[in-house]
């Protein structure tokens, strides 16, 4: 079963030093909305510039004046993470290994600078290292999977026709200045979403960019904008993520006013995650990136699932669809009942990476959940909120497996009530950040998350090992005495009937 990420959090705060608190400012919070409105708008002028090189250069050309303008002279982390996958990509062979081994390496480097003497990095460059992350592994593995399919062989086991890996439609051959390019996209730059190398390239050298409905699909992604915008801002009024570490917030609350608080602060950081994503897909949408023609089935990260479909030319009535850059169902995470089923419509286009370049390739499926969960939480940071939280979520799927597919409809909302107080459990991690703030909360709460799945797995356990084949024999036996009183009755029936005399004898 495909396991995912919890969140990618990005503006509620952003990875800090270990033993910090890093949590945006409200000039932060607005140098970030700024970013992406001009992000959007600058969507506007890049169909209207010419295929290839004059798309692609201003793209990296925005990319870069971003970077220096939010990260000074720290620009020159991403430049180097840049640089130097674009050079093993080029010259190594098994470039998706040793891509993973030296961003990552570096990444750890990144968060740890002021052990070495150097100045702390700022939250804005703390986000672009994290998509520079999924963007430089990503390429290689690209680059590597197109090497295997041209010798003929399957970059992993895959039975999946939707998500097939011997498609030649994903086959990139990227340049060392391609590459450059494609990470200096100013387009989900801060934010993501995340997209391929072939995605980004398709956009850069389509002639179709100018006949797609990108205008309508933007104003249909940034229509609850404005009424996430007002949640998030009258809650942050009232609630404060810096109660949890004050002192008081313990002495003087209840237990139920703590539970109640951890409400409210994730409707908070859900309402803020909205708006930044669906204003990053809005950005993507009016540049073109990741729109294809509907028939060809796009799914998020991965684009056409079925790219045979594609029409030669397409006009104005060619049906678009930005799926392949969709990266929250707001609608989903609200509201349906699992666990399982919300986190697939959170964050979708990282789930696809963390599902195609770890998960599919973990050998041991036994322990592909935990170790993506792993890959998850080192990619957040080193807090070690990040770990008690992210690792908590397959016991969290353990306890609701057992809950029947087919359960009545009362089952599922207890179902659903659970689900949201188990991500506002694990999201305290991401708020608190440390692991001594992380469990202080939750002891103050009696770890009510871990009880209650615990409870959970062990009645399901006793459920299904004891209690239903219990009920099912009964009902065997029951079944089988009823047919056997109705085959008595009808025998005798016949016995009477073939007899006739007996009705009479005294």
């Amino acid at each position: 079963m495909l396991a995912s990420l919890l969140a990618l959090d990005l503006l509620i705060h952003f990875p800090g030093r270990p033993g910090e608190i890093s949590l945006c400012t409200m000039q932060d919070e607005y140098q970030y909305f700024i970013a992406l409105v001009a992000s959007i708008a600058l969507g506007w002028a890049i169909p209207r510039l010419p295929a290839g090189p004059p798309r692609q250069w201003m793209c990296s050309g925005m990319g870069l004046f971003l970077l220096v303008t939010f990260c000074g002279p720290q620009t020159l982390h991403p430049l180097i993470t840049i640089f130097g996958n674009a050079a093993i990509i080029i010259s190594v062979r098994n470039c998706h290994t040793w891509s993973t081994i030296f961003t990552f390496g570096y990444l750890a480097f990144f968060r740890s600078v002021t052990y070495f003497g150097l100045k702390e990095t700022n939250e804005f460059c703390n986000a672009v290292q994290l998509i520079l992350t999924l963007k430089t592994i990503g390429v290689a593995f690209e680059v590597h999977d197109t090497q295997l399919r041209r010798r003929g062989i399957a970059p992993f086991p895959s039975n999946s026709a939707s998500f097939s890996c011997m498609k030649p439609f994903m086959d990139v051959a990227p340049s060392f200045m391609d590459i450059v390019n494609y990470c200096l996209c100013y387009i989900g730059m801060m934010t993501g979403p995340y997209f391929k190398f072939k995605t980004y390239n398709d956009m850069i050298r389509s002639h179709a960019l100018h006949v797609m409905p990108r205008i309508t699909m933007t104003k249909q992604r940034l229509r609850m904008v404005p009424v996430y915008m007002a949640c998030f801002f009258i809650l942050s009024s009232l609630f404060s993520y810096s109660m949890l570490w004050d002192d008081k917030f313990y002495e003087e609350t209840t237990f139920l006013y703590r539970c109640f608080y951890m409400v409210a602060l994730f409707v908070i950081f859900r309402m803020k995650l909205y708006v930044a994503w669906l204003m990053a897909e809005s950005s993507c949408i009016m540049a073109g990136l990741g729109l294809y023609p509907a028939v060809s089935k796009p799914k998020p990260g991965y684009g056409p699932t079925e790219p045979e479909k594609l029409p030669e030319t397409v006009d104005r009535s060619t049906e678009f669809s930005y799926e392949t850059i969709y990266n929250i169902d707001e609608y989903e995470v609200e509201f349906v009942p699992t666990v399982r089923a919300a986190m697939k419509s959170w964050n979708m286009t990282v789930q696809y990476w963390l599902a195609w370049h770890v998960y599919r390739r973990v050998p041991y499926k036994s322990i592909r959940t935990a170790v993506v969960m792993f890959v998850s939480a080192y990619w957040h940071g080193l807090h070690g909120g990040y770990y008690v939280g992210l690792l908590t979520v397959p016991l969290m799927l353990a306890a609701e497996d057992w809950v029947p597919r087919d359960a009545p409809r009362w089952a599922k909302a207890i179902n659903w009530f659970l689900r949201m107080r188990a991500f506002e459990y694990m999201v305290v991690g991401f708020i608190c950040l440390t692991y001594d703030r992380t469990i202080r909360y939750w002891s103050s709460i009696y770890y009510v998350g871990h009880v209650l799945a615990i409870g959970f797995l062990v009645f399901g356990h006793v459920y299904r090992h004891f209690l239903r084949p219990k009920r099912r024999q009964d009902e065997m036996d029951a079944t089988t005495s009823g047919a056997a009183d109705q085959q008595l009755r009808h025998s005798d029936t016949n016995g009477n009937l073939t007899n006739p005399g007996k009705l009479h004898t005294q």
